[in-house]
């Protein structure tokens, strides 16, 4: 009987044990797909994850796309609005100096040429036609590669400001040298304009470069002077305002000031160059294209116009502005309407900058007694001051009138020109 319990439970040990056995396989069995069926779970979310974020990225791509041109373009503005430095917003600001000449001295838009004929009043070693874009009105002068002078332009004023539109053709190329812009001196305009090309000058000149793409892809403008066959300066940077992508038609504008040149490229000022002009007398203006035959830049709306002296600049960096464009009515102090450009470019300069203070100090010519003449200078002066103060935010306290009569001339009053260069009124900047 003791023998039959003990293998009994021996038996029963036996099948416990290999019962605790099975289950402990079974168990770890378990264990084992519960973990994997963890880790293919958390593989699908990962992958639900970055599959989602794919398709976010593809659908919102052209969103996402607009947003950063967006952001591009408000930093390719012209030195306006808020730039973030060191997470502080700094704003910069920048005043769009630039005013076109109001006497203009050449101008053509094309329009008494045929469409594809080269005009008649233009001069060149090459070839070129005049064009039409899709439905537009507006024609434009193809440019082959060249040398292109127009022979209307015979004089660049020592204050003028010479303008026209520029685009390109999209196959052009890094490898291209782009176009080049010449104000130059010339003795024989039938051919001394062809000096100016991509591997030579003439003796005095000022070179302006466009290239809509460079390396970086984006646009490139390079300027160098030239005086007296030596090369005084040269120098090359990026913009954004002419480009294959963005800006591939941009409102082009030089403004000579005596020696200084200022060139804006839609509004944004890209070189100011103080001493860019010399003592030559500059009167073409060219321009020349290298690369390839299928690639084609286009001239339209070109205006040169004498400007008024740059006063901003002559009052705010000299200290002293004097014009004769300032015209009262005769022995009157009314002033003249065609006198308000001018004023107003005073007004609007004082108002830029409420530290500067003024002399305005009137002149007149010998006509009349010598003590009439001081107090009707006086006046003019008061009515000058008078019009800058209610036309604009300036203090009256800001400007000193002065009047100096006939006592100071400047050249001989014995010819209507000499009294007419008499009949002046300086502005001078003084501290208080």
């Amino acid at each position: 009987m003791k023998s039959i319990k003990v293998i009994l439970l021996i038996c029963f040990v036996g099948i416990s044990t290999q019962t605790n056995a099975q289950f402990l396989k079974k168990l770890k069995e378990r264990a084992q797909r519960a973990a994997q069926e963890t880790i293919n779970r958390k593989v699908e979310e990962k992958t639900a994850q970055k599959t989602g974020k794919v398709m976010d990225s593809i659908l919102n791509g052209d969103k996402k796309l607009k947003k950063q041109k967006k952001k591009n373009k408000q930093i390719s503005n012209d030195m306006h609005g808020e730039q973030n430095n060191d997470g502080n917003n700094n704003k910069v600001n920048s005043n769009k100096d630039f005013v076109s000449g109001t006497k203009v001295i050449y101008a053509d838009t094309f329009k008494n040429d045929a469409i594809g004929d080269f005009p008649v009043t233009w001069n060149t070693n090459s070839s070129g036609e005049v064009v039409t874009f899709n439905n537009s009105n507006s024609r434009w002068l193809q440019l082959g590669l060249g040398t292109y002078t127009p022979d209307g332009i015979t004089q660049v004023p020592e204050n003028c400001t010479f303008e026209f539109d520029l685009t390109v053709t999209d196959n052009f190329d890094w490898y291209s040298d782009g176009i080049t812009l010449n104000v130059i001196a010339v003795k024989d305009r039938r051919k001394d304009f062809m000096k100016w090309t991509r591997f030579s000058t003439g003796a005095n000149g000022v070179r302006l470069q466009l290239k809509p793409k460079n390396f970086e892809y984006t646009g490139e403008t390079a300027i160098q002077t030239y005086l007296d066959n030596e090369k005084i300066m040269s120098n090359t940077k990026n913009t954004a305002q002419f480009n294959l992508k963005d800006n591939n038609v941009v409102h082009i504008a030089l403004w000579r000031q005596k020696t200084r040149l200022r060139v804006y490229l839609n509004d944004q000022k890209i070189w100011d160059i103080p001493r860019a002009f010399g003592n030559a007398n500059y009167n073409s203006i060219t321009f020349n294209t290298s690369g390839k035959e299928e690639e084609h830049f286009f001239v339209s709306n070109l205006r040169l116009a004498v400007a008024s002296k740059d006063m901003r600049h002559a009052l705010l960096e000299t200290g002293k502005f004097v014009t004769n464009d300032i015209l009262f009515d005769i022995n009157k102090t009314i002033i003249k309407r065609s006198s308000f450009k001018v004023l107003d470019e005073l007004g609007q300069t004082l108002a830029d900058n409420p530290d500067v203070n003024i002399k305005i100090i009137g002149h007149t010519d010998s006509d009349g007694s010598a003590i009439s003449n001081q107090l009707l200078s006086k006046k003019r002066a008061e009515a000058i001051k008078a019009y800058l103060s209610d036309n604009f935010p300036i203090a009256g306290k800001r400007m000193k009138v002065i009047g100096k009569g006939e006592s100071e001339p400047i050249t001989s009053n014995t010819t209507s020109r000499g009294k007419a260069k008499n009949r002046r009124v300086e502005f001078i900047k003084i501290n208080r």
